[in-house]
């Protein structure tokens, strides 16, 4: 499992107790680059992740605890989805200490089994004319339609994405997109959706309507989700088209 922890003291100006070498792994910083202060958690994380910064570093005085979906830069400048396990306590002279523990989401146990499990799924997936896939809890892929894998890169076979985040199969644009109708799911919205931009794999472009829904299991709780997207680029052409007509129409009588 890839995972570091980090403790810091959060006073007037917060200090780095302590980093594991695990870190060089995880995000490919050293150690004594977060102890000198040469590098901050806080200033690589995903700028549509400030809420969880907040929650992790903000200078509210009270012991909290708990587990957040993080995306954070690494050092080679690609995205990473962790989970952050985060525990907040008060010191006597008035400050607070946060112990993290930082999880790769890919090296997690999937909180969602596999839906390659089944023929009929599998047979489902590799017919589909949709965009079809289902996440865990924690971003990661657990199943996909083969039609998913014109647009993902690298992937040739939809089992390929198994295991995998948006991160590492799209652009990073369009994956934060996919990230932010997920990130309504996971914070209890019944369904999430928005017409998002596609690029496929020889660079054409093209439009889905994107619909995201939770997964629950039998007690209730939240697993994972399951997402269809329908192809609507002649849609959008069409009616870019149409809009275009219409201004030259209105340019000529103005």
């Amino acid at each position: 499992m890839t995972q570091s922890t980090i403790r810091l003291i959060l006073n007037e100006s917060w200090q780095v107790l302590s980093v594991c070498d695990g870190i060089v792994e995880l995000l490919g910083f050293r150690p004594e680059d977060f102890l000198t202060g040469a590098v901050t958690l806080m200033e690589r994380i995903h700028p549509h992740d400030q809420d969880i910064a907040e929650i992790w570093f903000g200078c509210a005085r009270e012991a909290t605890r708990g587990a957040l979906n993080v995306r954070v830069r690494q050092a080679n400048g690609r995205i990473r989805c962790i989970k952050g396990e985060y525990d907040k306590s008060l010191t006597d002279s008035g400050g607070v200490v946060l112990e993290l523990l930082l999880t790769d989401a890919k090296s997690l146990p999937r909180t969602l089994d596999d839906a390659s499990a089944t023929l009929n799924f599998r047979a489902m997936m590799e017919n589909s004319d949709d965009y079809i896939y289902f996440k865990d809890r924690n971003h990661v892929f657990t199943g996909a339609s083969q039609t998913l894998v014109a647009l993902c890169d690298p992937a040739e076979h939809w089992s390929d994405l198994l295991g995998q985040t948006d991160y590492d199969v799209f652009p990073e644009e369009f994956a934060d997109e996919y990230y932010r109708l997920e990130k309504q799911v996971f914070a209890g919205a019944p369904i999430a959706n928005g017409i998002q931009e596609t690029r496929s794999k020889d660079g054409r472009r093209g439009w889905i309507d994107n619909r995201k829904y939770p997964i629950t299991n039998e007690k209730g709780e939240l697993v994972g989700l399951y997402g269809i997207a329908r192809d609507i680029t002649e849609r959008v052409l069409a009616e870019s088209a149409l809009r275009e007509s219409e201004e030259r129409y209105r340019s000529q009588y103005d």
